[in-house]
């Protein structure tokens, strides 16, 4: 196959074919025939239904090599073939070749007794479409005017169906000139530059915005902090005459209960006396527990010691979680203001988007335009103004047809003392015209080329 499609050129020279056209870039054609999971074919079914799609695109004469696998639920067969022609060295045209596969895998399946719902749905879409083409050319309103074969009547009453696609309508390319091509381009260059330049002050604008928006939000959390920490100096000072009577109290006990360590009767008398206070949360001291407080004044001192650092971390307790309460209570005022603050700065912020971008679309083509204009009036000097010629209305075509085939204007007539000495000397000749040359031109040229005038000069 590779030395085939190498050797193209030279077979299309011994065959005496033109060797003229696109050069072939794609050696081969892959394609690839399954059937069902549930169809069982024999090799030799499946090399013939190879065999027969090959005739199907016409590749029949072509060289191919077909291999049939099994390495799947479905059996299937891969064929390979050389686009070029082993004889001639052509390429096979390979147009539509997917919709002549689907036409004759649909007759397989009718022949076989398969039916793939998709398949029939998809041809029968194509044969409508190909239908309505065809009756839309055979009723162009254009066959009455050029004489064509077609019923007058039929294609005058005939309405058009609303729900047809409608026809494919050319348009003809009308190319601007080099200078309406310039002018478009400076335009489209001065809208981008003013565009720009806004996009460049709305950003000022839009980052003025959130540092404003930013030094609010500081100015309310700077607020809620001195809210706390105001807070927690009342409630300090709330509790500072608290700790004051406990301090003194219990420096007051501690003394008494260090004189008391001599004399075991007045030791005996502060534990009774003081038997719920100095039990604590176990409750009362029994006669058990009292009896190591009497007998050793150490033992009472470190007991009322410990006594007096639970109540100390009890207050301290009480004092902090007031100041949590408060704390808590200027958070939740604060949370509800930063919601109120966040939702009235994202409207804002929105807003001024929308402004910024409503302002941005009427930086239009027309508006570059006309500033456009207004700027190469004020270069040009005071002479007669020439306006900026508009790139969306293009010369008609009438217009650019006469210019283009107008005659030269006529060369200035001799003064009269020139032409009275050429028609002395015989030299005179009459005015010519520039058609009459071109006729003359053109006999001289049919008397020098014999046979070689079609009649189709201009």
């Amino acid at each position: 196959m590779h030395e085939t499609w190498r050797e193209r050129t030279a077979l299309k020279i011994i065959a005496g074919v033109p060797t003229t056209g696109r050069d072939n870039t794609n050696p081969v054609l892959h394609y690839t025939l399954a059937w069902h999971k549930d169809d069982k074919p024999n090799p030799e079914h499946m090399q013939k239904m190879a065999l027969e799609s090959l005739k199907v695109l016409g590749l029949g004469e072509h060289q191919a090599v077909i291999a049939a696998h099994t390495d799947k639920v479905h059996l299937h067969v891969h064929v390979v073939v050389n686009t070029v022609h082993p004889e001639t060295g052509k390429t096979a045209a390979l147009k539509y070749t997917k919709e002549k596969f689907s036409r004759w895998a649909e007759a397989y399946e009718r022949e076989h007794g398969i039916h793939c719902e998709e398949r029939l749905r998809n041809n029968a879409e194509r044969e409508r479409h190909a239908q309505a083409r065809k009756t839309a050319r055979r009723m162009d309103p254009t066959d009455l005017l050029m004489n064509r074969k077609g019923d007058a009547k039929a294609i005058l009453l005939a309405a058009p169906d609303p729900k047809a696609p409608k026809p494919y309508v050319p348009v003809k390319h009308q190319a601007v000139s080099r200078k309406q091509w310039f002018d478009k381009k400076e335009i489209t260059d001065r809208m981008k530059a003013m565009r720009a330049s806004l996009d460049a002050e709305m950003k000022t604008v839009r980052d003025a915005t959130w540092a404003r928006h930013s030094r609010e939000r500081d100015t309310l959390d700077a607020r809620t902090e001195t809210a706390i920490e105001a807070g927690r100096r009342q409630v300090q000072d709330r509790y500072r005459p608290q700790w004051r009577n406990l301090y003194w109290n219990q420096k007051k006990e501690a003394r008494h209960v260090e004189r008391l360590s001599g004399d075991l009767l007045d030791r005996a008398a502060y534990v009774y006396q003081n038997r719920e206070r100095l039990g604590g949360s176990n409750g009362p001291l029994t006669l058990r527990r009292m009896l190591p407080l009497i007998r050793s004044g150490k033992k009472l001192q470190a007991r009322v010691g410990q006594i007096h650092e639970t109540e100390r971390r009890e207050l301290a307790r009480e004092a902090k979680s007031e100041g949590k309460g408060v704390a808590d209570l200027a958070l939740h005022r604060h949370r509800a203001e930063f919601n109120a603050l966040r939702d009235r700065q994202i409207s804002e912020r929105q807003s001024e988007r929308d402004a910024q971008t409503q302002r941005r679309r009427s930086v239009s083509f027309a508006l570059a335009k006309a500033a456009l204009i207004k700027e190469h009036e004020a270069a040009r000097p005071l002479a007669e103004p020439r306006p900026l010629r508009r790139s969306a209305e293009p010369m008609p075509l009438q217009q650019r047809f006469r210019e283009a085939t107008a005659p030269p204007p006529p060369a200035p007539a001799p003064p009269a003392e020139q032409q009275f000495k050429q028609a002395a000397n015989g030299n005179a000749r009459p005015a010519m015209s520039r058609a009459e040359q071109i006729k003359r031109d053109m006999e001289e040229w049919r008397r020098r080329n014999q046979g070689r005038d079609f009649g189709r000069e201009m």
